[in-house]
């Protein structure tokens, strides 16, 4: 039994199969915990006889406890209130499989809402590929379902499509310029717009489309945590866009109604928040207490796969002069990592394309030479979805830069990935494998911004298995182990967080952050493991949620 001399224990796990991650087969079946902290881990016997009269006793009955899981990348204060107001046309979650069926939905909504009134909707990214019609509604279609209320639908995060009076509302009409690092779309034969908006074009129709307001956007936090933690997730990387969700976070910190940690990764381009504004501040990265903290900033480079926005050194299949869009430019992306980088904030860079990850790897590289730091942890989130070349993975290895990979965009859309890109390109798609053979640090996010939900059991199901929604084996040799795959979770995702000192493993001194199981991982089929219930999430020694 490992101990140090503490009062009574608060709680105290026993019973069951306690993974503790400090090695690939470390187990113990009991935990004492005090003061939101592991003090000791054994045996049931030793460590039941060190409670007291209040200790709160919890028996496991065999099942299995792990570490608290992280989710690296998600848009969570987004997440919440959009699945709570917004109108629900993703095809993942409702009967969704054409165009009609949408404007249906949306018809149906205008039936209740006031003449006049904003009707905002989402959509799931690359929806276009899955559905009937294969194609997105235009503003016309839009016009026909709901022809006296501006409407906005967004289709993931690069693609939002608006019906007449939505253009109109924000001023976009046929000769209005496209935006730098945006596109909007042209009739071929009217040369009026379709309403449909890419990338930062985007950001001119949600300046006049109602925000959700300050309450709302708190209880759609509070929504979110709460649906983190009946997946056994206690801490998230958080990407916010506004200081909006920076105030609600820590007025909730106060009110007692967080229930999970959160690493909030400001976005300073494209955004209400601005670099300088930060760095003058002197915020660094790790600034914070266990609940709420700074964990680097965020910007963007290129698009995504959805609307063939991400950027490549060659063009798409079958659209010869589409290499994609480049939403910053390399000297203001240079600009932007090197004084974040001298100020001590860590940089989370968006790159989708093997371009933009050239240009991610090129700023990267510019500011540690002008300022050497070995421990800043920069990120490039979405690396290892697509493509990993050995001069690419040696840049990456040269320079300690971490990829933020997304197997959910595997599990849910590699299908219509492969017939928007082709399956030459993709031939290496989600190379996990082969990056973690070759030394490349990885964490893993599920992008979640409510068109599925925050799930690494589901992620690491996917990593392990190569098994997809639409039941292929996808890419077979890119699997990972289970182990690898809970690393990207728990121990990496702490470390990536500047937090393994105190998360990541269930060991003495570190945080009582876990998530019981209904069964040990580790003896199902890699592919099963999604299917795991959650049956409890502890956070700091509290049971947050229970089945």
């Amino acid at each position: 039994m490992k101990s140090r001399p503490l009062p009574y224990p608060e709680m105290i796990l026993f019973n069951g199969k306690i993974r503790t991650f400090t090695s690939a087969s470390a187990t113990c079946e009991a935990l004492a915990a005090c003061g939101s902290r592991i003090v000791a881990t054994g045996n049931s016997d030793d460590i039941r006889r060190l409670g007291g009269a209040d200790t709160q006793f919890i028996d496991l009955q065999g099942r299995t406890a792990i570490p608290g899981l992280t989710d690296t990348h998600v848009h969570l204060s987004e997440k919440g209130t959009a699945e709570m107001k917004l109108v629900d046309c993703r095809d993942f979650y409702v009967d969704v499989h054409s165009v009609a069926d949408i404007l249906q939905r949306l018809a149906n909504a205008a039936a209740s809402a006031p003449k006049g009134s904003w009707l905002v909707a989402h959509g799931s990214p690359m929806q276009d590929f899955r559905i009937d019609d294969h194609r997105f509604p235009d503003r016309h279609d839009l016009d026909r379902a709901v022809p006296d209320h501006p409407v906005s639908i967004s289709f993931g995060a690069h693609v939002t499509i608006g019906n007449t009076l939505a253009l109109a509302a924000a001023k976009i009409s046929r000769d209005t310029p496209h935006p730098a690092g945006g596109q909007i779309k042209h009739d071929a034969q009217t040369g009026e717009p379709t309403g449909e908006l890419h990338e930062r074009a985007q950001l001119i129709l949600r300046k006049v489309a109602p925000e959700f307001n300050y309450l709302q956007l708190k209880d759609g936090i509070v929504f979110a945590l709460n649906q983190c933690l009946q997946r056994g997730v206690t801490t998230v990387h958080d990407i916010v866009r506004y200081a909006e969700p920076v105030r609600a976070y820590q007025e909730l910190y106060k009110e007692g109604r967080m229930h999970a940690r959160v690493s909030i990764l400001p976005r300073v381009i494209e955004s209400m928040i601005e670099s300088k504004s930060l760095t003058e501040l002197g915020l660094i990265t790790g600034f914070g207490n266990d609940w709420l903290r700074i964990g680097g900033v965020k910007m963007s480079i290129d698009g995504g796969i959805t609307g063939r926005n991400a950027c490549f050194h060659e063009p798409y299949e079958n659209d010869e002069h589409n290499h994609g869009i480049i939403r910053i430019q390399q000297d203001e992306l240079n600009h932007t990592v090197r004084l974040c980088h001298d100020a001590g904030l860590r940089c989370c860079v968006h790159a989708i394309g093997d371009k933009a990850f050239d240009m991610a790897l090129d700023a990267y590289e510019n500011a540690i030479e002008h300022s050497p730091r070995k421990d800043h942890r920069h990120r490039i989130e979405h690396m290892g979805n697509w493509l990993a070349t050995p001069k690419l993975i040696n840049r990456m290895v040269r320079s300690g830069i971490v990829a933020v990979p997304n197997i959910a965009f595997a599990y849910y859309i590699g299908d219509a990935i492969l017939d928007c890109v082709g399956e030459r390109r993709l031939t290496k798609a989600f190379p996990f494998h082969t990056l973690l053979k070759n030394g490349v640090i990885m964490s893993g996010g599920s992008d979640s911004p409510g068109y599925w939900p925050v799930d690494p059991l589901r992620d690491i199901a996917t990593a392990a298995s190569r098994k997809m929604r639409w039941g292929e084996v996808w890419i077979p040799e890119e699997r990972i182990s289970v182990s690898e795959a809970f690393a990207m979770h728990t121990t990496t995702a702490s470390w990536v967080g500047f937090e393994e000192n105190d998360k990541g493993t269930l060991e003495v001194g570190k945080l009582a952050d876990i998530a019981v199981l209904a069964e040990d991982p580790f003896a199902i089929a890699p592919e099963k493991i999604r299917e795991l219930n959650v049956e409890m999430t502890l956070v700091g020694g509290e049971v947050k949620y229970q089945a």
